[in-house]
């Protein structure tokens, strides 16, 4: 197959890249380095021997830089041509503590416990958050790291989201993944959808919080300093990625 990265700008072994036109590589992206800084602080000194599920790991990236930290990592995805990516990665990194695994994210206790489970870009991709949430919970041993879109009382102006309407006893709007049959079975070439929903649920960010405090994580907060050097202009101006997008990144910890 084919090996086309589009997303992660990856740093391999021997000092190339994956995508050579991107400025920058993944790990200075600043959801990456804000991670690095929590687990750092959770998890300080040796990381050998603590597991961490990527899911839905795209190009593999973050698992890579979490690898390259000492976790042991389990990198989930599901379309043969990010798995492909993810391989290319590995085969070109010198790290036996990274793997990857092609499984559908809802097959994660297959896996065993993990001390960190790491969903970024995936979340809101998913039509039963709650029961999603539980399921990751009950194979968390310590923190879960969501980064995600989110609903508000306003209608978004970026996404064509539904009415505010309630699923799992949550409130929340729908997105539409998929605009017919025909695009849903050809989703392996729609890299930036759902699965095997054809709608997700956006979980409305306070029910969001409470849902991560009732699957069992006594310490929950939502961390902002991936939106540095500028936090205010980003939650607060209509171009601001924060309030632009609705998107956030929140914390349940075991304490």
């Amino acid at each position: 197959m084919q090996i086309n990265f589009t997303s992660h700008n990856i740093r391999l072994d021997n000092g190339t890249v994956t995508i050579p036109t991107k400025p920058d590589t993944w790990n200075n992206f600043p959801v990456f380095t804000a991670t690095k800084r929590l687990l750092k602080l959770l998890f300080p000194g040796d990381k050998r021997g603590l597991r961490l599920a990527d899911l839905g790991c795209l190009e593999g990236g973050y698992s890579v830089e979490f690898a390259r930290m000492g976790f042991s990592v389990v990198g989930v995805e599901i379309r043969d041509s990010n798995l492909a990516c993810c391989n290319y990665v590995k085969e070109n990194t010198n790290l036996p503590n990274l793997h990857f695994v092609k499984d559908n994210v809802w097959n994660i206790a297959n896996y065993g416990e993990f001390d960190v489970m790491f969903c970024t870009g995936l979340f809101y991709h998913i039509d039963r958050p709650k029961e999603f949430l539980r399921l990751l919970s009950s194979v968390t041993s310590k923190v879960l790291i969501i980064n995600t879109h989110f609903s508000t009382d306003n209608a978004s102006r970026v996404y064509p989201l539904s009415d505010m309407q309630e699923n799992e006893g949550i409130k929340g709007r729908w997105y539409s993944e998929f605009a017919n049959d025909e695009e849903f079975d050809n989703r392996e070439n729609i890299k930036w959808n759902s699965w095997d929903n054809k709608s997700s649920f956006w979980v409305k960010r306070e029910y969001l919080l409470q849902e991560i405090k009732n699957a069992g994580f006594d310490l929950v907060f939502e961390q902002f300093d991936q939106l540095s050097p500028d936090i205010v202009t980003a939650m607060t101006t209509s171009d601001g990625y924060y309030k632009k997008f609705d998107r956030g990144t929140f914390i349940g910890i075991r304490s």
